[in-house]
């Protein structure tokens, strides 16, 4: 029980790092960069797959200008969102012109109110 309660906070973690990491436009390499900390690693901590010391945390947290709170509060899950919700951010996070952005708000708004 507990093993998997660990790998669920580390899912949460890889998952709240990477969404934070992609809005601020970083690579992987480019936030281990900034944080001292290889690309790779960053990209295991992301997946889950490695655990990250708190020592290194506070590093991207600082890399990331988030409060360290802001990347462990693992009660806070409305702020992480899902796979698809991540995929849509990051089509619309690139340089978009407005009336591009105004049309896709407008289609999602209708989708959505439609769904309900």
């Amino acid at each position: 029980m507990a093993e998997r309660a660990v790998r669920h906070v580390r899912k949460f973690l890889g998952t709240r790092l990477r969404t934070l990491r992609k809005q601020r436009l970083l690579s992987q390499e480019r936030l281990g960069e900034r944080a001292g900390l290889s690309g790779k690693f960053i990209g295991e901590v992301e997946r889950g797959e490695k655990s990250i010391s708190i020592d290194s945390l506070y590093r991207v947290a600082v890399a990331l200008e988030v409060p360290l709170r802001d990347l462990t509060d693992v009660r806070d899950r409305a702020s992480v969102p899902n796979e698809e919700a991540e995929k849509i951010f990051a089509l619309i996070s690139g340089r978009r012109r407005t009336e591009d952005l105004r049309r896709a708000y407008d289609v999602l708004r209708a989708m959505f109110s439609r769904a309900g």
